[in-house]
């Protein structure tokens, strides 16, 4: 019993954190106060120059565990070989939780299904931080992975983001849904409109989808209803991380 405690407790830690990679990410990540760190990784075929030694006096400051690896074990941490240059680095945002852990006070989110360009992806990040809304609901399959593309197109916003995972976006809706949320998509061709759902704070999750295809078959069938953001000018469809901005100030925008 008890080392299937430690276990989830391991498992549940773990998956709370995110491994960033790279030279000059990891450098941002430790000179930035506000990031939570658990580990450093470096690999042992390093050379000695000025931006590694950097980072070690760094992360010697802040007593943060640096491990040395064969170079081979580091890019499984990494799991980006051609890219890591030696160094990965596990953060521990503290809005970085598991769906299951989600509070009754959290009322309305955005959720993604099946976006796949980094850009977009750190973009919906820093509109969501910056928005009214609470968070946002990421899968860990599906969606482009956090790496450091996304962490710069957030523009640091990753790491203070209320940002809740789930294996994959089926399974973290229907989580929701058991936990009285409506399922709202957003789609092309249909007759409601955005603005017409109302400024009242039930628990609404709003449904992106893909750059291209849009909604998955899947997603569609759990969704409760569709609404659309009505364009203008013969204008079929917009990039998707501007779409997620007007969901995200959505009540901002009712307000006024």
């Amino acid at each position: 019993m008890t080392f299937v405690t430690d276990y989830e407790d391991k498992k549940k830690k773990f998956d709370s954190m995110i491994t960033l990679y790279g030279r000059k990410p990891v450098l941002e990540i430790l000179l930035d106060p506000d990031s939570s760190i658990f580990r450093l990784h470096l690999s042992a075929s390093n050379q000695r120059g000025d931006t590694i030694t950097q980072i070690r006096k760094l992360a010697d400051k802040r007593n943060i565990d640096i491990a040395t690896h064969p170079k081979e074990a580091l890019s499984r941490i990494s799991k980006n070989a051609r890219q890591d240059q030696g160094v990965a680095i596990d953060i521990a945002p503290p809005k970085y939780q598991s769906v299951d852990e989600i509070s009754d006070g959290v009322g309305q989110l955005l959720a993604l299904d099946g976006i796949t360009n980094p850009q977009n992806m750190g973009m919906i990040i820093r509109s969501v931080a910056a928005s009214p809304m609470d968070g946002l609901l990421l899968p860990r399959k599906g969606c482009a992975k956090i790496d450091p593309l996304v962490h710069k197109a957030s523009a640091g916003t990753l790491i203070k983001s209320s940002i809740y995972h789930c294996p994959t976006i089926e399974s973290g809706l229907k989580s929701l849904r058991s936990k009285g949320y409506q399922l709202i998509g957003l789609a092309g061709g249909v007759d409601r409109s955005l603005g017409d759902i109302g400024n009242a704070d039930e628990k609404i999750v709003f449904v992106l989808g893909n750059e291209t295809t849009g909604i998955s078959e899947p997603v569609l069938a759990l969704c409760d209803e569709l609404v659309c953001i009505p364009l203008e000018s013969g204008v079929e469809s917009i990039n998707v991380a501007m779409a997620a901005t007007l969901v995200a100030f959505r009540k901002t925008f009712n307000s006024t």
